[in-house]
């Protein structure tokens, strides 16, 4: 409240816009008067974190997929139930390469990625391999499972659905998501999961839309988690998100568990197509805490699908 009534001032004579006003502008000066827009989200915006840090138990189905009420009209667009891994739609490793130069702990391989009695594995392992860099090349240690959209399907608002098990130990780093076609940012998180140092962790889903653009240095994001049932390493359970022009939802299980409304500044990020991507990646910061005699783990996807709103 005392933050409130420090800025209060501010709007009146005009210094700082109304929240969710601000222009269509992705400079520094776009940034600038979007800001304030965006502390409130972080900090005030009761309606972007509905509910307690957990969602309700009584309520979910971990088997079928529900449609929000708002996606009832919308029409099935993409669904992989995955009897086999299909090369004409999923590409392995990242549209850039097979390795982040920056973060050089994890390659994606291709024997990190197979089909298996009608579900998606995708491993990290320790699986040193060498791959060339300057003049004597660089030796990775981890292989880890990841597949993309790219080069075969886009969307642009939808529902985004995945029923998959997570895996389990220190430093795994599930996740499901949305990035730009042509741009990144913009990016939607629908699940991540950290297993930190002990693997604990694993049960907190952690969602995030990225936005802004690194070139005039406005990138940046809003963060949402839940905690979850302690077995999403030993179960299947339904994750989902709502993307529309102006605000996304997130659902787990069939409960909706957390929301950002965007404003102006924010949504101009979010009018291109994007394509998806599910990994299984080893968290670089948790490396001294992984006991390579328990790996392989796996991240385990029994479907994805996407509905999209019908066009006028």
């Amino acid at each position: 409240m005392r933050f409130v009534c420090l800025l209060l001032p501010f709007y009146l004579f005009g210094l700082l816009p109304l929240y969710g006003q601000s222009p269509l502008d992705s400079t520094r000066n776009g940034y600038a008067r979007g800001k304030a827009g965006l502390m409130l989200k972080r900090s005030l915006d009761m309606a972007n974190t509905p509910g307690s840090g957990h969602y309700h138990q009584s309520e979910k189905n971990t088997e079928k997929l529900q449609l929000p009420e708002e996606a009832q009209d919308f029409t099935p667009v993409f669904a992989d139930e995955f009897d086999s891994l299909n090369i004409n739609i999923w590409q392995v490793g990242q549209p850039w390469g097979r390795y982040h130069g920056q973060q050089p702990h994890q390659y994606y391989g291709d024997s990190e990625v197979f089909v298996k009695n009608g579900v998606l594995y995708l491993l990290n392992r320790y699986a040193p391999q060498k791959f060339p860099s300057g003049d004597t090349g660089i030796t990775i240690p981890y292989g880890t499972g990841l597949i993309n959209t790219a080069n075969s399907r886009t969307f642009q608002f939808g529902f985004f659905a995945i029923r998959s098990k997570n895996p389990s130990g220190p430093a795994t780093w599930p996740a499901f998501w949305l990035t730009g076609k042509n741009n990144w940012p913009p990016e939607i998180d629908i699940y991540e999961m950290y297993g930190k140092s002990t693997g604990k962790t694993i049960h907190r889903q952690t969602m995030t839309l990225h936005f802004g653009k690194i070139e005039t240095r406005t990138k940046t994001h809003l963060m949402k988690a839940v905690n979850l049932s302690p077995n999403t390493d030993s179960a299947f359970h339904i994750y989902a998100c709502l993307w529309t022009p102006d605000r996304v939802v997130f659902y787990t299980d069939g409960v909706p568990v957390r929301s950002i409304n965007m404003n102006k500044w924010m949504r101009q990020f979010y009018q291109e197509p994007m394509y998806l991507v599910v990994n299984n990646a080893v968290d670089h910061r948790y490396l001294q805490h992984i006991d390579n005699s328990r790996l392989p783990v796996s991240l385990e996807v029994d479907w994805i699908r996407v509905y999209a709103p019908a066009k006028p």
